[in-house]
């Protein structure tokens, strides 16, 4: 099988999952898993995740079983702590900001939980490694056209942040940067999820935690402190590059097929640095 029947076979499960898999569903599920979690969708929210995507991470891995399924996801344990401390280093003085300007606190748990830790996880797996990495990676397509089609379905997703049509236009074409800029990371830091699920969770849990305004398109103050994490995670990539870390994304990569990179390739470039 050849890697064009691949993408569309990993593209058309994708869209059956995003837009099908919710009518099966069924709301009786909602209330069972609600009473079970007492209102909190600690289980919910897992379980509605899995079920209509759980599809397309059977195909992506099956569609690539030379390679193990635990690499095709981006979940190699290896980084995992590394990408962690580089994390909670490049989000510090977007915490700090965001505290400086807070007035109210949400300490909830269950909503860092939900909000938080769900969403970077399962969006970075299903949205970054599942699809825009499958796509990139193993069918060998541009970083551009595989970027524009995983980060314009997940700014499409956050469109009901916005409160009037020039927020939410504002909403979807900044979680489309943002979601192509996790992609630039999940790239140059070994196809691995790690870096880009750890500056998700801690950048959705400080605007949580802080309750900043203006849903994914901020305001001014809050936005200047988010920029801070962006540029500290692309000069720390930057860091990794000149210790020897090949670079992944280049001009011959922006639109052209790209010949693969197995982990195994990544492992041996970077055994020095």
């Amino acid at each position: 099988m050849n890697h064009t029947i691949k993408a569309l076979l990993l593209i058309t499960t994708f869209i059956f999952c995003h837009y099908m898999m919710k009518e099966f569903w069924g709301d009786n599920w909602v209330s069972v898993l609600s009473d079970l979690d007492q209102q909190s969708a600690l289980l919910l929210f897992p379980a509605k995740y899995l079920f209509i995507y759980g599809p397309l991470l059977v195909v992506a891995t099956l569609l690539f079983k030379h390679e193990s399924w635990y690499n095709v996801l981006g979940v190699d344990i290896e980084g995992f702590q590394r990408y962690l401390l580089a994390a909670v280093v490049c989000c510090t003085p977007m915490v700090i900001g965001y505290a400086y300007l807070s007035n109210a606190l949400n300490l909830s748990i269950t909503g860092i939980i939900t909000g938080s830790i769900y969403a970077g996880v399962f969006e970075e797996i299903i949205f970054r490694a599942a699809l825009f990495g499958v796509l990139f990676r193993f069918c060998r397509w541009g970083f551009i056209p595989a970027a524009l089609i995983s980060s314009t379905i997940f700014g499409l997703g956050h469109i009901y942040q916005g409160h009037d049509a020039i927020s939410a236009v504002m909403a979807v074409a900044i979680t489309t940067i943002a979601g192509t800029w996790f992609a630039w990371l999940f790239c140059e830091c070994g196809y691995r999820i790690w870096f880009p699920l750890w500056m998700h969770i801690f950048m959705n849990a400080a605007y949580g935690i802080f309750s900043m305004s203006g849903g994914a398109a901020g305001d001014l103050k809050g936005n200047l402190f988010k920029a801070t994490a962006i540029i500290l995670s692309i000069l720390y990539v930057n860091l990794l590059i000149r210790r020897g870390k090949p670079r992944q994304i280049t001009l011959s990569t922006l639109f052209k097929k790209r010949p693969y990179f197995s982990s195994q390739h990544y492992k041996l470039a970077t055994q020095n640095t």
